[in-house]
């Protein structure tokens, strides 16, 4: 994943475990650190403590044996105790800094430098320190061996009882008779120092360790997982899976960011199926304005061919209209003088027939070309419809015709030209019959469609139906199917339906019969 492709040091968990754990390092090592000095400093004063407390006792022991002047058994306790292994010497200095007595015989009578380390808090001051602290009667030295070594010096000072002694010379002027120096060895508590300190690092080790894992576990529990989470969440999103929704398993500032990306994603989703319902839509709409604009155009095409023809046809039937009338009468006039079962009789028979079926044509041209504006009235359409039904009903070819009625009470009447409407009417009634061969049934059913103000008039036969290569000429003046016939009765109704400003259209099916719609405005006044 690409989360697992990041860097390692690159990642804010990362990043937030070696700073937290750098943190706790500076902070349990200077905890630690002070942890050790304070315990060393105990120690040491325990220590301190022991020695002064060890000093005294050696000399208020031998307090005795100094006012009888009695030094044997001073040196047996100085001995005695010079044998303890914790103590490195023990040594008795006279008021001039030599040393009268140690445990150590090789000191013996030696004089000890009053710049020395036993020497300098007596001998620190111009004048002598009549009273010295514990402090500042305790030093630590190393030896050469290079073991750390405590001495303390505790002056024996010329009390009453020495100076008011018959055995004693010391006047009373005199304040120190002498120093007692104890040296006790470290060894044993730096060794305990050391391994205290040992077991303090193990333990801070250990616990930084474990606090660093705890850290890692938590911060990849409650940082890495959910934010893992959210950037693939991100990716499968960026490639178009918006029904991707990242799993809330807390309610803090993760868990509220993942709801709001939740959120996000649901409305990216709304939106998309907006869009692509809104461009479905717009893709529709535009289909449908493409198709609108090809009918108009076609519209435009034939109407401008209409035109064109009817100045045509005009000229046309103005011109071929007297000699064919010519040619009618003196053919009738021919046909009087042969029998009728003569051949002569045949022939001018069919020029009769021929000339009849020309004039009519040339009748159609002149109405197809005469199309004046209508002259609109108030027309009720059912009772219209219903009049050219009595017309044709009359007629031999529509006998056997079933015509099944379905007239919507609700239609109003239109401003239409009464005369222009009944002959669309006939032809369209006509048209039906002959498709069917004068048997059959036809189904008239009218509707009104309030919400686009117009009134729908649906003409359906049983007949064969046109071809679908055929239904984009259907309106075209001469186009025609049957074997007899001008082909104008079509493009005269278009004509006229047109000029109502409506819209008449031939839907059929190959075998499946003919229906003809005609829609009306019902609010057209001029």
């Amino acid at each position: 994943m690409w989360f697992q492709k990041l860097t390692w040091y690159r990642r804010i968990g990362t990043k937030i475990s070696v700073l937290t754990s750098l943190l706790i390092l500076l902070f349990m090592g200077a905890y630690t650190y002070l942890s050790i000095q304070n315990q060393r400093d105990q120690f040491l004063e325990q220590i301190v403590r022991g020695v002064s407390l060890l000093s005294d006792t050696i000399k208020l022991s031998a307090r005795y044996d100094m006012l009888l002047y009695s030094p044997e058994g001073l040196h047996r306790l100085v001995d005695t105790l010079g044998k303890q292994p914790s103590l490195e010497k023990i040594r008795i200095f006279n008021f001039l800094g030599e040393i009268i007595y140690s445990s150590d015989k090789s000191e013996m009578h030696l004089q000890v430098d009053p710049r020395a380390e036993e020497c300098y808090a007596c001998h620190a001051a111009e004048k002598p320190l009549e009273r010295l602290d514990t402090p500042e009667r305790t030093r630590i030295f190393r030896t050469a061996a290079g073991d750390r070594v405590l001495g303390m010096i505790n002056p024996v000072y010329n009390e009453p009882d020495c100076y008011n002694a018959s055995c004693h010379v010391h006047p009373a002027e005199q304040k120190v008779l002498g120093v007692l120096d104890i040296r006790v060895s470290l060894r044993n508590f730096d060794e305990k120092i050391a391994e205290a300190e040992a077991k303090i690092l193990t333990l801070g080790l250990i616990t930084l360790a474990s606090l660093a894992l705890l850290i890692k576990f938590l911060i990849g529990r409650f940082l890495n997982n959910p934010l893992r989470a959210l950037i693939e969440g991100t990716h499968r999103i960026a490639h178009g899976d918006l029904d991707s929704q990242i799993e809330i398993r807390s309610r803090d500032e993760i868990g509220i960011f993942a709801e709001s990306f939740n959120r996000m994603t649901r409305d990216l989703k709304t939106a998309k199926e907006s869009l692509t319902e809104w461009g479905n839509r717009l893709e529709q709409m535009v289909g449908e304005r493409t198709r609108d604009l090809e009918e108009a155009q076609k519209r435009l095409i034939r109407s401008e061919k209409l035109a064109s023809l009817g100045k045509l046809a005009a000229g046309v039937a103005h011109e071929i209209n007297n000699p064919l009338q010519g040619v009618l009468t003196f053919s009738e006039l021919l046909k009087e003088r042969f029998p009728p079962d003569s051949s002569e009789f045949r022939d001018l028979n069919v020029i009769v027939q021929e000339t009849i079926r020309c004039r009519n044509i040339v009748r159609g041209l002149l109405e197809f070309s005469r199309q004046s504006a209508p002259e609109k009235s108030s027309v009720d359409l059912h009772s219209l419809v219903e009049e050219v039904l009595r017309i044709l009903e009359s007629q031999e070819s529509f006998q056997n015709i079933r015509v099944t009625r379905n007239y919507d009470p609700q239609i109003p009447n239109i401003m239409a030209d009464r005369d222009q409407i009944k002959q669309v009417f006939f032809n369209i009634l006509v048209n039906a019959s002959e498709a069917m061969d004068n048997a059959g049934e036809l189904r008239i059913r009218t509707h009104w469609c309030p919400e686009r103000s117009q009134v729908v008039i649906r003409f359906k036969d049983k007949g064969p139906g046109v071809e679908d290569d055929y239904l984009h000429q259907i309106f075209d003046p001469f186009f025609t199917t049957k074997p007899v016939g001008t082909g104008l009765g079509l493009a005269i109704s278009y004509g006229i339906i047109k000029s109502h400003r409506g819209n008449i259209e031939v839907r059929s099916k190959k075998g499946q019969g003919c229906e003809v719609v005609v829609s009306l405005p019902a609010d057209v006044e001029n």
